[in-house]
Order: structure tokens, then C-alpha cells, then sequence
């Protein structure tokens, strides 16, 4: 479903900092990923070069089969392939939990109906169906500024959902939420995968959840794969690997 080959990117030119060196992962569809590193792992970049936020400095991407590098003219609907689920909710606060979710729908709508939130009424049966799955369409009239965190999360969750995409990237979906309200995050994300195909890539920094959850794990330090396996294999050797910080190795933002 998703194929890297030998991906890097470096900030700043050939002699600026390093986010990812040599990357290269396959991940099949309907698979629930967790890549985990630590803060400054490049683990934010690589999410970033797969939805064509930044262009890799070398290597390829390729989602379905497809080449999605360097191919401009087809980076709309590369992204409507690709629902992104941010640590901060990314929500617009002012709006309603069910208009959040729409916005899911906007890559399927010309210019001048996305910009005015015009939806149809298949539109708003994809959004209720999709808040359903998080348990949450008993909420969809209120603002989004009044849920609680883990909350805000599942409506994200719905919105990545509402795109109907291939693949959904997790960017750090648990950092900001206490263990109870992460685990219940975690099981909708994992259910995703298993019961609809979704592929799901899953940055996270707390080994813990990466053993309870996933059932492969790609290590990340300093932009290098330094593990990929089953997270049943996590040694103490290997978390070594992943968690050793050089003070002076080159830094990204995740």
C-alpha cells in the first residue's frame, strides 16, 4: 500500500540538518503501524514527506502503486488519499463537531462549494457514519470549543474518515491526552485498520503503548531505521537503539 525506497530529506541544502536518512518501509494495506523515536527522530518529517507537506531530498514514494513524489499535478487527489489525524486536533473551534467533519468532504467538491461549506446530503450521511464509528454523533450540533480533549481527537479521527482514504496518518494522535483517553484513541485507530482497511501509520513516542497496540513497530533515531519487526521483540538492546540521543545529531520537530 505504501512503499518508501531509500527516502532522506535534509533542511537548508546538501550542508543544512538532516531529518531522515535512507528511509525505506513498506507498509501493507489494511496494517496498523506504529513508527516510534523519540522528540527530534524525524519521525514528523517522514509523515510530512508521505502527504507532500515537503518533498524528500532523494528516494521514492509510492502509495498504491503509484509515484506520489514529484508529481504536482496529482497532489489533490494524492491528498484526498491520505486523512491526517494532528496532536493538537487541528479543529476549528468556532464550528460545530458536524461541520468539522465535513471538511473532511471539501477534495470532492469544486472551488466555489468548498469554499462556502456547501455539502450535499450523501455528504452529511458519510459524517454521521463516521462520527458514529467514534461514538460520537451524539455530539455533532455542538461546537467543537466545548468537548474535552480526547473528545476533539475522536471528531479529528471522524474528519480523517469522512475523507474516505486510503491510508491515515497519526501524527503524535496521543501526546496530549492522559492514559485512559490515549488507550481509547489507540483501539478506534487500530479498529480502523483491522475492520475497514485502512492502512494506518502511528508516530508515537511512549514504548508502551507501541507493545499494547501494534503489532509491527519501525524504530526511528535520528532520521535512520534502526528497527522493524514485531513489537513483541522491543528489547532493552533495541528501545537502547531508538532512545540513544547524540547531543550534537542533527534535530527535526518529531
Amino acid at each position: 500500500m505504501i512503499t518508501l525506497e531509500n527516502v532522506s530529506k535534509t533542511y537548508g541544502g546538501t550542508s543544512g540538518i538532516v531529518a531522515l536518512r535512507d528511509v525505506s518501509i513498506h507498509v501493507k494495506e489494511g496494517e496498523f503501524l506504529v513508527i516510534l523515536g523519540p522528540s527530534g527522530a524525524g519521525k514528523s518529517t517522514l509523515m510530512r514527506c508521505i502527504n507532500r507537506l515537503v518533498e524528500p531530498t532523494s528516494g521514492r514514494i509510492l502509495l498504491d502503486g503509484r509515484e506520489v513524489t514529484s508529481r504536482r499535478r496529482q497532489l489533490r487527489a494524492a491528498r484526498r488519499d491520505i486523512g491526517m489525524v494532528f496532536q493538537q486536533f487541528n479543529l476549528v473551534k468556532r464550528l460545530s463537531v458536524l461541520m468539522n467533519v465535513l471538511s473532511g468532504r471539501l477534495a470532492y467538491h469544486t472551488f466555489w462549494p468548498s469554499l462556502l461549506y456547501k455539502f450535499d446530503q450523501d455528504d452529511k450521511r458519510v459524517a454521521i457514519e463516521c462520527l458514529t464509528r467514534v461514538n460520537m454523533e451524539h455530539k455533532a450540533f455542538q461546537r467543537a470549543d466545548t468537548l474535552s480533549g480526547g473528545e476533539q481527537q475522536r471528531v479529528a479521527i471522524a474528519r480523517a474518515l469522512a475523507q474516505e482514504p486510503k491510508v491515515i496518518l497519526a501524527d503524535e494522535p496521543v501526546a496530549s491526552l492522559d492514559p485512559k483517553i490515549a488507550r481509547q484513541v489507540l483501539t478506534y485507530l487500530k479498529q480502523i485498520a483491522g475492520e475497514l482497511g485502512i492502512t494506518v501509520l502511528c508516530n508515537l513516542h511512549q514504548v508502551e503503548y507501541a507493545r499494547e497496540y501494534a503489532e509491527r513497530v519501525v524504530g526511528l533515531s535520528q532520521g535512520t531505521v534502526v528497527f522493524d519487526g514485531p513489537s513483541g521483540k522491543l528489547t532493552d538492546d533495541i528501545l537502547q537503539q531508538i532512545y540513544y540521543r547524540d547531543p550534537e545529531a542533527a534535530d527535526d520537530d518529531g
